[in-house]
């Protein structure tokens, strides 16, 4: 085991394994280790488990929490649930309050709530995800609209990477304990956060379990012409990573799975009368489809000198998102190979974030946000191969094969949707955890020479990715009866 979490990213396995073995790791995409968990390792391997097998997986853990993402809704002064969820939860050192982890991120609730709704959609799940998009829609609205007129209105230029105007934008992270905003300088020119709020939002409203309200229609239209104002299609923005500028398909993803969405809303309720400027939804389908289809299967391209072809981040415009076509889809598996370490995924290649040693170079506040000239003398700290490795991407890449072996029927999908959900299942934390056992972790990053959970453990969007990659091994395993006339799963994008 330490022999494990002492290697670096190598490309092959420790010499101590059987040729056969060896061999067979080769052969995979990305390495399979020695989980955290000994009592998880028989479920960790290539072969597919059973259903009984999942079972059993499943209910290990539920019974040591590490799915638990209750302890991660935010509560009001008089201990009532608000809606939202903190980005990361409870730990065995105590909860987040006061840090800026414990803030809202749309990006972040948004992919919660829709994971809450797709593995639970008559339940508690439920419920839980249309009080988070409701508490998302009602700090827009009553905190951002006026910002957002001003700017489809011409009274304010966000555009650009001027840090001046980052805050004027709508902002992308709130407290979640009050819906108020976070006054402390943020760079909010994420677009990703509004378009996967906007389709998480539209994903209820198709399923008939949130109809969309008046307030939340007008506040779609909003949205969608802002992003039209900006030309969020060719706007230099700060992406999933929240870092450099640039033009990042990652961003143009969410937006335009939320302008497909909307259009199909539009047409399965016979509204013929947009919340927005007639042709806005069309301009944007245009120009950011157009621009994806430049950009991908890198992230980004524009400009040149941030240019990267391979990011994590794309794995989620595969799933849950669903907007992209299988073949590029399968180019994007393949690009991601790059970033697949021994523990988890790195977010990108030279990625300076938790790099190693990271809290003793930076200083004490590990979430500290950076300037773009910032950035560059963080990025000089970092060495190749010290990079953290992420442990939300895994469970999104098993989920992905997940949905290519339910259409194909190809074994080699089933295999791979295993593989990485194993690499998820392996990740889970040790007895050794400074922040407790059990749980589903941020990253893994070096420190002191160890490579260790960061403090952002454990990290709910994580623990959401994972909840939805074990939903789709169930529906992987699971023998389909012919569906009668009419019937469907729930809602999803990649029904």
């Amino acid at each position: 085991h330490q022999l494990w979490l002492d290697r670096q990213a190598s490309s092959g396995p420790p010499p101590s394994l059987p040729c056969c073995v060896a061999a067979m790791a080769a052969e995979l995409p990305a390495q399979l280790g020695t989980p955290f968990r000994p009592e998880l390792a028989k479920y960790c391997r290539t072969e597919p488990l059973s259903l009984q097998e999942l079972k059993e997986v499943k209910a290990l853990l539920e019974e040591h929490g590490t799915l638990d993402v209750a302890r991660a809704k935010c509560k009001d002064a008089q201990g009532k649930y608000t809606g939202p969820f903190s980005a990361s939860a409870a730990n065995s050192k105590g909860d987040h309050t006061g840090s800026s982890m414990f803030g809202s991120w749309l990006r972040d609730n948004s992919i919660i709530a829709y994971g809450c709704y797709l593995t639970d959609p008559d339940g508690q799940g439920c419920e839980d995800a249309k009080a988070c998009l409701n508490a998302i829609a009602t700090f827009l609205l009553t905190h951002e609209s006026h910002r957002m007129e001003l700017i489809i209105n011409g009274h304010k230029n966000v555009t650009g990477t001027d840090p001046a105007t980052w805050m004027d934008r709508p902002h992308i992270r709130f407290i979640g304990e009050t819906g108020l905003e976070d006054t402390k300088w943020y760079n909010h020119k994420q677009n990703d956060a509004l378009g996967y709020f906007m389709w998480a939002r539209i994903q209820l409203a198709i399923a008939g379990k949130m109809p969309l309200s008046g307030d939340h229609f007008k506040l779609l239209g909003q949205l969608f012409d802002f992003l039209r104002t900006i030309e969020s299609w060719k706007d230099l923005d700060a992406g999933h990573w929240e870092e450099h500028s640039a033009q990042h398909a990652s961003s143009l993803g969410p937006c335009l799975a939320a302008v497909k969405a909307f259009k199909q809303l539009l047409a399965q309720e016979g509204l013929k009368l947009p919340p927005c400027k007639d042709d806005t939804l069309d301009v944007l389908e245009k120009g950011l489809q157009e621009q994806l289809d430049v950009i991908l299967p890198n992230e980004t391209v524009m400009p040149a000198e941030h240019t990267r072809d391979a990011d994590s981040a794309l794995i989620f415009l595969c799933y849950p998102l669903g907007v992209v076509a299988d073949e590029m889809g399968l180019q994007i598996l393949e690009r991601l190979k790059k970033v697949m370490g021994h523990i988890a995924m790195c977010r990108y290649r030279k990625d300076s974030y938790w790099c190693k040693d990271y809290k003793d170079k930076i200083g004490d506040d590990p979430t500290k946000h950076f300037t773009d000239e910032e950035l560059k003398a963080r990025d000089a700290l970092l060495q190749p191969g010290e990079e953290a490795q992420w442990c939300l991407f895994d469970p999104m890449v098993s989920a992905y094969y997940g949905k290519l072996y339910q259409k194909t029927g190809k074994d080699e999908y089933l295999k791979m949707q295993q593989l990485f959900l194993s690499r998820a299942l392996a990740a889970i934390t040790g007895d050794d955890c400074e922040f407790g056992p059990w749980m589903c972790c941020e990253a893994y990053y070096l420190t002191k020479g160890e490579w260790k959970p960061n403090d952002n453990t454990p990290l709910v969007w994580t623990q959401i990715d994972l909840k939805m990659a074990l939903y789709e091994m169930e529906q992987s395993l699971t023998p389909k009866p012919k569906k009668a006339a009419g019937m469907k799963r729930p809602a999803s994008a990649m029904s």
